[in-house]
């Protein structure tokens, strides 16, 4: 009876095999269009943060425990700033941005040098970034910056941010 029962088992397994032989079909990846995506979510991040709209803010990040942000700027305290996790994140800039805190609202960003690498699920984008006031263009800062993605539920969420801003002039 084993010996059937294995024997059974046997064909339903080789002949629900797929044909080594035969290529995989993948989903075909229209680039400029998750490009596009892809660019609206780092634009709205960066709106709705200056806004300090919370709610737009916080739905352009992947909330999970997985979430990263690594940043330097010498105007920070100690530099370099730090989160494991989007949760501690979030409870930062909800106190932020409830006290009107937010650094250069308003500020107008133009990125060049980027660079994409995207898949079906998981995408990088780095830039170079330069950041000025939005009525006197007077220049605030330089930083190169990388964005790490996740499609969740077909929308692109940020799951990594990283930024290195260049030391202020005469520094």
């Amino acid at each position: 009876m084993r010996t059937v029962t294995c024997l059974i088992l046997a064909i339903l397994l080789f002949t629900n095999c797929t044909n080594p032989t035969q290529p995989v079909s993948l989903p075909t990846l229209d680039f400029e269009k998750e490009k596009a995506a892809i660019q609206a979510v780092i634009a709205k991040e960066t709106k709705s943060y200056y806004k300090q709209d919370f709610e737009a803010w916080k739905s352009t990040y992947l909330q999970s425990p997985a979430f990263r942000k690594f940043g330097y700027w010498e105007g920070y305290e100690n530099k370099i700033e730090a989160y494991n996790g989007f949760q501690s994140l979030a409870d930062v800039k909800k106190k932020q941005f409830d006290a009107n805190e937010t650094l250069w609202q308003g500020s107008v960003e133009e990125r060049s040098n980027e660079n994409f690498r995207i898949t079906s699920d998981m995408a990088w984008y780095t830039f170079e970034q330069n950041s000025f006031e939005k009525d006197t263009r007077k220049f605030l800062g330089k930083s190169l910056e990388t964005r790490i993605l996740e499609k969740e539920n077909g929308e692109w969420k940020i799951a990594y941010l990283g930024f290195h801003y260049y030391p202020e002039e005469g520094e």
